[in-house]
């Protein structure tokens, strides 16, 4: 690059500005020559990373899954369960949770398998009717194991997570099991190494793990940590069974549900309750009687001050005393921001808004149906992937257990079970039986796939099927709800092609 006569000039006059000059110069030839490239990188990335002055006070650490549990767990837990006290909207939410996802329980429905014959099934059932089906399978005796379903969701929406303790019956129980739910709270996290031990063990938070990451026990609290001091116990993990929704690999503790919108209910209840009181003053009408006469002066003490205001109040003012009000702004749109917000808070929650306000005013049939089928996968969700396989399906093999310690079943028997959630409330009954039958006619689902959709057990079904078929054809009878006769033809009919339906030749 050649100098000008200008850049000689400005050397001999500043020579340090001609230095400046020379440098932006380079920079610019730099930037000139790689442009392209430039601006190719910049189109190239992500406008979620970028650190403009907008979003520099979004926090994002890069921590481990468990750093940001454990550091935050307990207070997430007592603001949920404070939420769930006092918030309708919690409390509302954590009910259409329970009661879907579990309902009247999610029942077993038992095969037989290699070993295990006709009549040790049927024991095998008898046993699980007996055992679960009364509160003899509750620790306190107080829940069926149905009831202990239902409190081990509830548990899980509120505080996170919920602990199962195996304990051994007595002699006197029906089985040699009883179940014990324990919150997370008696889990003693001050049972933390934080290192490998000379076993190749690391305790973590008061979780111990060997060196493949498989939990070995827990210690646990004797009784809740703020009722009974802090004494500890161990208890191996074949006896514990601990029920929380995994969000993240190596995830080992539970949050509330509610902790993506535990800050937006919080906020929406004070903004409510600043309402409520602004309609509270703005409906305390009272009336004031002024005596403009200025013969008497007032004296300290010769009226009674007025702090509150009540409606149909009548008060006389002594001369000279005034009443002035302070008027609140009114609030536009107050009920389409409530709205705006319980949408976003049932989202958190994976209900329908429906469901957690109870408000349909809105609703027509088919968006309700977006919405129940919608809240149907997640519930489907807890089920499948959460209650049945982390709590079913392990206390199942500790009733198999009891059963064959008590002589009921042998000891080289296996048990297929499968199990069925509760059903699901239809919104078109008609129309969707009719879908359903049309299904199993196309070969989409077979007969029991419905049966179990609907919430009931195919086994029991066709038996008490077979049962009333026996008590019709006993009375001599057939009636139009006798599925092996066509209701819409005479019975002499009923087996006979219509000429109208015949295939054209």
């Amino acid at each position: 690059m050649q100098k000008s006569f200008f850049d000689r000039a400005i050397e001999f006059v500043s020579p340090k500005l001609a230095l400046q000059r020379y440098q932006a110069r380079a920079v610019l030839h730099v930037v000139n020559k790689n442009y392209d490239k430039i601006l190719k990188a910049e189109q190239r990335k992500y406008d979620a990373a970028s650190k403009g002055r907008h979003y520099s006070d979004w926090h994002s650490p890069n921590l481990s899954v468990n750093q940001e549990i454990l550091h935050a767990l307990s207070t997430l837990r007592e603001r949920s369960r404070d939420l769930c006290r006092n918030n309708a909207y919690a409390i509302n939410a954590v009910r259409v949770l329970r009661n879907n996802v579990v309902g009247t329980g999610i029942i077993p429905n038992f095969k037989k398998g290699p070993g295990i014959s006709a009549s040790a099934l049927n024991k095998l059932k008898t046993a699980w009717t007996t055992w679960g089906g009364k509160t003899g399978c509750d620790y306190d005796d107080m829940n069926t194991f149905s009831g202990l379903q239902s409190m081990v969701m509830r548990v899980v929406a509120e505080s996170g997570e919920c602990l199962v303790r195996r304990v051994r019956g007595t002699s006197e129980d029906v089985l040699p099991l009883r179940l014990q739910l324990l919150e997370g709270d008696r889990i003693d996290g001050s049972h933390h190494t934080g290192t490998w031990d000379r076993e190749n063990t690391i305790t973590y938070y008061g979780i111990k793990f060997d060196k493949s990451g498989r939990r070995l026990g827990y210690w646990i609290y004797k009784g809740h940590p703020s009722e009974y001091g802090g004494e500890s116990e161990f208890v191996s993990a074949d006896n514990i069974v601990h029920i929380y929704e995994v969000e993240r690999p190596g995830q080992i503790r539970g949050i509330p549900l509610s902790c993506g919108v535990m800050l937006r209910m919080k906020d929406l209840e004070d903004y409510e309750f600043t309402e409520r009181i602004r309609s509270k003053v703005a409906a305390a009408f009272a009336v004031f009687v002024v005596d403009n006469s200025v013969d008497d002066a007032p004296t300290p003490g010769s009226a009674d001050e007025i702090e509150r205001i009540e409606p149909g109040m009548i008060k006389h003012l002594v001369p000279g005393q005034d009443i002035k009000v302070a008027q609140p702004p009114t609030v536009q749109g107050f009920g389409e921001f409530v709205k705006n917000n319980l949408r976003g808070i049932s989202a958190g929650f994976g209900t329908s808004y429906e469901s957690l306000t109870n408000d349909y005013s809105n609703v027509n049939f088919s968006s309700g149906r977006m919405g129940w089928i919608e809240m149907g996968r997640n519930v489907e969700h807890f089920q499948f992937n959460m209650m049945i396989p982390r709590l079913c399906d392990k206390v199942l093999p500790w009733f198999i257990e009891a059963c064959q310690l008590k002589g009921i079943i042998g000891f080289n028997v296996v048990v297929d079970v499968s199990w069925t959630p509760p059903r699901r409330e239809m919104i078109d009954p008609y129309k969707e039986i009719q879908a359903l039958k049309e299904g199993i006619r196309a070969g989409i689902y077979s007969w029991q796939d419905v049966v179990r959709m609907c919430g009931y057990i195919p086994e029991e079904l066709k038996e008490e099927l077979k049962q009333d078929a026996e008590m019709w054809d006993t009375l001599k009878l057939r009636p139009t709800v006798d599925p092996r006769f066509d209701a819409n033809r005479p019975p002499d009919e009923s087996n006979k092609i219509d000429d109208s339906e015949k295939a054209p030749e």
